[in-house]
Formats: structure tokens, C-alpha cells, sequence
């Protein structure tokens, strides 16, 4: 009898899910540095399957922080849209969207990223994350790599209620094009590694973050360290 409940439970959908889960798990913790998203991709999907989608998200989740880490934004931006699909209010996921596209939206060839911030601050709102949508948009700012972004970015500062910081670009925007000025050294480096520190910073570490920086001409997005 005993034997007879122990097949029951074998078979039964969950404890099966429960099992490949920690098979995937272990095989992550054992994958070389980068390699662990083929695993955590495997167990979104499979939660998926199950009718688990919430679940799904966590292993998504993690697999786009691996993806930035090691430098795929592109295999990012296919899994957030993927993420969007599961969870269209998906706050996070259009967030890193945003700064990817205000990565290689000013490349030859490349749409701009308004789309895309307009998305996050949309869906910002509707989750009541004003607050941290204004600490990222300010992030998003100091790293902008024209003029028009930084006007951009101040529209939806002030559609937040960020009147300050938006006045503040508002002013630097106006100084630049009137030669009063000079417009900052674009970096594409620099724009790249802080693309990477805002979407892997966390809700706690991103509400410590100030809104502006001592002055107009401070930078007040950290710099990546060594082991970041």
C-alpha cells in the first residue's frame, strides 16, 4: 500500500515540477560563470508549462541579470519582451528595456528609445512606483548621450511631479544649445556600464540613490567596482 502512494506521488505533476526544478538548480550552481541561463531558462519555462507563470518570473528574472552581467544585451532585451508576454505589468523588465534602448538607440541606424521610456513610466505608474521611476529616469539623464534625451526624460519627470530635477535638465538642455555650455563627452563606455548598474540595482540600493548630484556638474550614478 505504502508503494502504491509512494507511484502516486511520483507521478503526480507537482512533485515532478519540485524535482526537475532542483535538478535545474543544482545544474546552476555547477554551470561556469554566464553559463547558468540555459538552466534558468528551462525552469521559467517549465513553470510556465505548469500553469506556475509568477514562479516563471523569478527564474527569468535572474537569468536577465546573468545575461547583463556577462555582456548579452541582446539576449536581455529578447527575454524582458518575453517576460512582458507572461506579465504585461512587468515594472522591472520594461524598465531594463528602456536602458537598453537608450543604449543602442543612438547608433546609426537605430529607433530612439522613446517608446520604450514611455512604456516604463506608464507602467511605473500604474504599480505606484513613482517614486523609483523618478530615481531611474535622473540615472537615465546623467548617462544620456544628447540633448534631446535629456528634454525627453525632463517631460516625463514632470509628468512624475519631479519638478526640480526636471527644471534642472530643462536648464542644462537649453544651456547646450545655446552655446552657453558645452554638451558632455559622449562615452560610449560609460553609458554601457551605467546601463548595467541601474538594471541590476535592486529597490532598496535604488531609493538610497540621490535624485541630483551636488551640483550640475556632478555625476551621482556609482561607477561599477572591480567585482561588479
Amino acid at each position: 500500500m505504502a508503494q502504491l502512494f509512494r507511484g502516486r506521488a511520483e507521478n503526480n505533476p507537482k512533485s515532478q515540477l519540485e524535482r526537475e526544478l532542483q535538478l535545474l538548480e543544482a545544474q546552476v550552481k555547477r554551470a561556469s560563470p554566464g553559463y547558468e541561463t540555459q538552466f534558468l531558462n528551462r525552469a521559467g519555462n517549465l513553470c510556465v508549462d505548469s500553469g506556475e507563470p509568477a514562479r516563471a518570473l523569478g527564474y527569468f528574472g535572474r537569468a536577465i541579470d546573468v545575461y547583463l552581467e556577462s555582456g548579452r544585451f541582446s539576449a536581455a532585451e529578447v527575454l524582458c519582451k518575453k517576460v512582458l508576454q507572461i506579465a504585461p505589468d512587468a515594472v522591472r523588465a520594461r524598465c531594463t528595456l528602456a536602458w537598453l534602448s537608450i543604449g543602442k538607440g543612438y547608433h546609426a541606424g537605430q529607433q530612439g528609445p522613446g517608446r520604450e521610456i514611455a512604456e516604463y513610466v506608464r507602467g511605473a505608474k500604474q504599480a505606484g512606483k513613482e517614486g523609483l521611476a523618478v530615481k531611474q529616469l535622473a540615472m537615465m539623464a546623467e548617462a544620456a548621450p544628447s540633448a534631446d534625451l535629456r528634454e525627453l526624460l525632463a517631460e516625463h519627470l514632470l509628468d512624475l511631479g519631479e519638478d526640480t530635477e526636471a527644471d534642472r535638465l530643462f536648464g542644462m538642455v537649453f544651456a547646450e544649445r545655446n552655446g552657453v555650455r558645452p554638451a558632455p563627452i559622449e562615452d560610449e563606455g560609460k553609458l554601457w556600464a551605467s546601463l548595467l548598474r541601474a538594471a541590476l540595482m535592486g529597490p532598496q540600493e535604488l531609493k538610497e540613490q540621490p535624485v541630483r548630484g551636488e551640483d550640475e556638474g556632478d555625476h551621482y550614478l556609482p561607477a561599477l567596482k572591480k567585482d561588479d
